[in-house]
Formats: structure tokens, C-alpha cells, sequence
């Protein structure tokens, strides 16, 4: 369908709201607030999320810290962690094991979660450099109870590993004792109960292999974003200049206070 039928299918749709309709939610924020928004989040990761790793590298980006839960020992992260948690939807990353062994996490460098992201060890998880993990995944290294007994924690387990560069699909599900081989996706909403080949996509309920990445095209990654890190925040800081050009502070209290239609 052309712009100029949709426009006929909608006769009384209001003033601008055809203009208004695919736009996202404006920030209102003068570039001073975004700068200082940024410098609490960071301070809040260093003072009260840090110290709940066992180790944590350098240039972690957590957004919204207040929402991330790491419980339990053994966890770490290496370099350049970035985190989107939200209220609806917090990370949590937790290590609960019986005294006579020591579960861990250790998640590699340039590391993406987004919200709702779960990792669940009794004993070990493994994620690589540069991985992605998409909203409302789950990773477990343990079932937690057995079939016939669902009432005493059965912490038997079996490692899971993800290799470097691997992306998990929204809502995934990564069960005990899987490895899933270097660059591969799996798709969202899959259930993974074996292992996966590298340079291969999976699928489904059970997750089963759909298609073969070519190793030989151009891959690439988290570690290529980070490779000029400077350059990065420069543009970034260029970028949120130019979006939020304009923007005042009584202009972004009026927006809070009396919103308008397309705020």
C-alpha cells in the first residue's frame, strides 16, 4: 500500500499524527542531564554492583545497575560488560551451589546482556568473548530438581560453554552440559538441549540446526566496536550532542509535568 492510500484509508486520524506515528519517544533531556544520568549510573555500578563480582574488568556500561542481582561466588566479567537491565526486566546472574563444590560464571570480554537475561550455575558457566545474549534468555547448567523429587535441590550438573562471538535469540533457553561452538546464533524462543557446531544458526523446540554461516565472509564483532575505544565515545558524545541539541531544562520539566501529545 502507497503513503498516498494510507493516507485516504485514514481520513479522521488528527492533525500530524501520521507524521508522529513511526517516530519513537522524544527525549527531552538537556545533553547536561544525559552526561550527569550517565556519571550516577557508573558511579552507582562502581560503588554498589562491583563488589558482588569476584572480578570485574575495565569500562563496565550498566544501564540501569539498580536493576542487575549477582549473587553467589565465583562470578566474573571481563572487560567492557554492558548491561541493559530495566525494572520489568532485571539481569540476574547467580551461583547458588552446596558447600562441597564451587559453582562459577565467567563471562568474557565486550559481553552484551540485555534485560531479562538469566544465568543460573550449580557448577559452571562459560561465556565467551564478545558474545551477545538478547532480552529474557536463560542459561542453566542444572536442572535443580529431579523428576521424582521435587522437593530437595538436586545440584547434579553439567557445564555449559559459549564460545566466542555467539548470539542467543530473545527468550532462549542454553540446558546443562551444552556447548555452542564459536560464531553461531541461536534463534529465539529455542530450546537448546545439545551441542552446537560453530558457524552454524539453530532453531526451534528442540533447537536444531537451520542454517551454515559461511567462516570465510567478513564477521564482525564486539571486539571491532571496542578496537578504537576512544573513537567510540567520541562519536557517541557527538551523536547525543546532535539528539539533544535544542533541549532545555525548563523544556524537559514541562514535558514531565505537562506532557503533550508526542512527547
Amino acid at each position: 500500500m502507497g503513503i498516498q492510500a494510507a493516507k485516504r484509508r485514514t481520513p479522521n486520524a488528527p492533525d500530524g499524527y501520521r507524521e508522529r506515528r513511526d517516530k519513537m519517544k522524544r527525549d527531552h533531556r538537556p545533553y547536561w542531564m544525559h552526561r550527569a544520568w550517565e556519571a550516577f549510573e557508573n558511579a552507582w555500578t562502581g560503588h554498589f554492583l562491583a563488589p558482588h563480582f569476584a572480578a570485574l574488568g575495565i569500562e563496565p556500561k550498566v544501564v540501569c545497575p539498580w536493576h542487575v542481582e549477582v549473587f553467589g561466588p565465583n562470578i566474573t566479567a571481563g572487560d567492557r560488560l554492558h548491561i541493559v537491565a530495566n525494572k520489568a526486566d532485571p539481569v540476574r546472574l547467580t551461583v547458588w551451589s552446596p558447600q562441597t563444590q564451587a559453582g562459577r560464571i565467567a563471562i568474557g570480554n565486550n559481553v552484551f546482556m540485555a534485560g531479562g537475561t538469566r544465568i543460573l550455575a550449580a557448577g559452571d558457566i562459560e561465556i565467551g568473548d564478545d558474545c551477545l545474549i538478547a532480552n529474557k534468555a536463560t542459561i542453566s547448567d542444572c536442572d535443580w530438581h529431579s523428576i521424582h523429587d521435587r522437593v530437595d535441590p538436586d545440584p547434579s550438573w553439567k557445564p555449559v560453554k559459549l564460545q566466542r562471538n555467539v548470539w542467543i535469540g530473545d527468550g532462549a533457553f542454553i540446558g546443562k552440559g551444552v556447548t555452542i561452538g564459536a560464531h553461531s546464533v541461536v534463534g529465539a524462543r529455542s530450546v537448546v538441549t545439545r551441542d552446537v557446531d560453530p558457524w552454524t544458526i539453530v532453531a526451534g523446540n528442540p533447537a536444531k540446526v537451520v542454517k551454515r554461516i559461511d567462516p570465510d565472509a567478513p564477521m564482525k564483532t564486539r571486539s571491532d566496536l571496542y578496537a578504537d575505544a576512544e573513537g567510540l565515545h567520541r562519536f557517541f558524545d557527538t551523536a547525543y550532542r546532535q539528539a539533544l541539541k535544542g533541549n532545555s531544562t525548563p523544556g524537559w520539566l514541562r514535558s514531565r509535568l505537562w506532557p503533550k501529545r508526542g512527547d
